[in-house]
């Protein structure tokens, strides 16, 4: 999916002519993904942490650490490729080509490690209760996270594989369909397949298999809170439903260039990269609007403020009339 380049005082050179309208389309689109998706993630973790004695929970810590790298490829991500599709290919350079390669593969592997521990954090709630995570095991957990995605994302800075440009030129990821025997990009390639997406996958799955049997068994002596907390598990799934369904192109795409060689077009490459890049808007839709908690937390935040202003606007003309009284006694 990457495309030839060469540098020339650490300035890439473009070698593919592309349609003018494959930028304009990538920009506009890259554009409202990133607007959207820093103030809708921005709005959650905003709410979340100002009304921490409600949600604080250990499932919303993981959710605020993937929030957070959400809300970065939102704000830091988008414009660096948004800039480059407006003016019609890679604009930074060699070296911040694979720095952003590395940045964004970094916050990628972040987010299927975090959905992969809310599984397991429902998986515990629901089936094995008594060893389900407290917010200190989530936080040591959401650190740990970000480590996995580190050693993911690491080794084509240090030599093994290799970042490089890719989809129309203007963004950069790892080069899916370099054959390189110096970097072993083949090994590394495989090396991601296998913990950066099948095991993940493998985790998440047996996890809602055992949380599916678990609630059949105890669904007739399931109350309130078991009902609530269905509610969520069936939200954490429809998120990691979302996020396969936006990266699921992407990866296989990925997985043709390097194993069967395919030779897409810029053109077609890169609508699964926009795709996969749209991801960071789904989590924070299904949260607020299936989370009933942060419905709830929102309004109380901003409801109260209104309810307020509005309560103190309407006491203005009854003040008004009783101090025209007074001065009339």
């Amino acid at each position: 999916m990457s495309l030839n380049l060469s540098t020339v005082d650490d300035v890439v050179v473009h070698e593919d002519q592309i349609s003018p309208a494959v930028y304009v389309g990538a920009a506009i689109a890259l554009g409202l993904i990133g607007f959207f998706g820093f103030i809708m993630n921005l709005l959650v973790a905003v709410v979340i942490v100002m009304d921490a004695q409600t949600l604080w929970t250990p499932m919303n810590v993981i959710l605020v650490n993937l929030v957070v790298g959400d809300f970065l490829v939102a704000a830091l991500g988008n414009p660096v490729a948004m800039i480059s599709a407006i003016t019609g290919g890679w604009y930074w350079g060699y070296k911040m080509c694979l720095w952003y390669a590395w940045f964004m593969s970094t916050l990628g592997f972040a987010s299927i490690g975090n959905l992969t521990v809310m599984a397991v954090e429902r998986w515990l709630l629901v089936a094995r209760p008594t060893k389900a995570l407290s917010i200190r095991n989530a936080m040591i957990l959401s650190f740990v996270v970000w480590i996995y995605a580190l050693c993911l994302s690491l080794p084509p800075l240090i030599g093994w594989g290799s970042y490089g440009p890719e989809a129309a030129n203007v963004s950069c990821s790892v080069s899916w369909e370099v054959h390189d025997p110096v970097t072993k990009s083949g090994s590394y390639i495989g090396f991601l397949f296998m913990f950066g997406l099948f095991v993940p996958v493998l985790v998440i799955t047996s996890s809602y298999v055992a949380i599916i049997l678990t609630l059949r068994k105890v669904r007739k002596r399931a109350g309130a809170s078991g009902r609530r907390e269905a509610k969520i598990t069936k939200m954490i799934a429809l998120m990691i439903t979302a996020f396969l369904l936006a990266w699921s192109p992407y990866a296989a795409l990925a997985l043709a260039a390097q194993y069967f060689d395919a030779k897409p077009s810029a053109s077609v490459a890169v609508l699964p990269t926009i795709l996969a890049k749209s991801s960071i808007c789904y989590n924070p839709i299904i949260y607020a609007f299936l989370n009933k908690q942060f419905s709830q937390s929102l309004k109380k935040i901003f409801g109260m403020r209104m309810s307020r202003t509005m309560v103190a606007d309407s006491q203005k003309p009854a003040l008004t009339r009783m101090n025209k009284q007074e001065q009339r006694n």
